[in-house]
């Protein structure tokens, strides 16, 4: 379970502080994955450095497992929007990065998990390529695998399809759900796409304008259905979506 207990965070502007997010009380249920809506500068980016531990001066509390969240003691992956790959390295190391920082042993057992992972995303054959050689679609599968070989407490994703064309962002989500059905670590990820958020989302959380608040949290009846974007009611909740984001959106 991710507890996160009246959030809040500012920002120091001479001698000001400027809120940037928050108040945010929410509970994530372990397994779960949260897709996080909201308009441009309303603290979507802010809220996933608190928990991946990259902003730590913030109020309020966060636990994860009953433990305050420290990215000492819990594995957190992080996927940003340029995926996060150093280009010093070939896809191979990039994947066992987490690993490798950890010092963690890579056994016979976690070499099966590498393998998979890597054969299940077809990225197997490039493990000896450097990032620049990669496209798009290719990094970003590389960085979808680094996440799950490291098989995190807590998988934060930040508009991880983005930069992606149509038809690549589709084809990397489909392969997103696949494995993390199969893996199923529990999950926020932004994105300002209703349609992805519908795709991906478990429940979809919608905040207001910066300092971002939660407007609402809506369950996602769709979530895991296949043949999803044929379906009549995907039309449906992706309109009351969008009424529900106008809405919240002129907080």
């Amino acid at each position: 379970m991710l507890e996160i207990d009246e959030l809040s965070v500012s920002y120091r502007t001479g001698k000001k502080m400027i809120p940037a997010v928050g108040p945010i009380s929410i509970k994530i249920a372990s397994g779960d994955i949260y897709a996080l809506i909201g308009p441009s500068g309303c603290g979507k980016s802010t809220f996933l450095h608190v928990l991946s531990g990259i902003i730590k001066d913030y109020s309020g509390l966060v636990t994860l497992k009953d433990e305050g969240l420290n990215p000492q003691k819990h594995d957190i992956g992080f996927i940003p929007q340029n995926f996060g790959l150093l280009p010093w390295k070939n896809v191979q190391k990039n994947c066992l990065l987490s690993l490798t920082i950890k010092e963690q042993k890579i056994d016979s057992s976690l070499t099966e998990r590498v393998d998979y992972i890597m054969n299940k995303l077809n990225i197997k054959s490039l493990r000896d390529r450097y990032p620049s050689e990669l496209s798009g679609g290719q990094k970003q599968r590389v960085a979808i695998a680094r996440a799950f070989i490291m098989n995190p407490d807590l998988l934060l994703m930040d508009e991880p399809f983005s930069a992606l064309d149509a038809l690549t962002r589709e084809e990397a989500q489909e392969l997103f759900i696949d494995i993390w059905n199969q893996y199923r670590p529990t999950t926020i990820f932004v994105t300002h796409s209703i349609d992805e958020a519908i795709y991906m989302g478990k429940k979809i959380v919608i905040m207001s304008h910066c300092p971002g608040t939660v407007v609402e949290i809506i369950d996602n009846p769709l979530f895991n259905t296949e043949n999803l974007r044929e379906n009549k009611e995907y039309l449906k909740l992706s309109a009351h979506l969008r009424n529900v984001v106008k809405k919240g959106w002129k907080i």
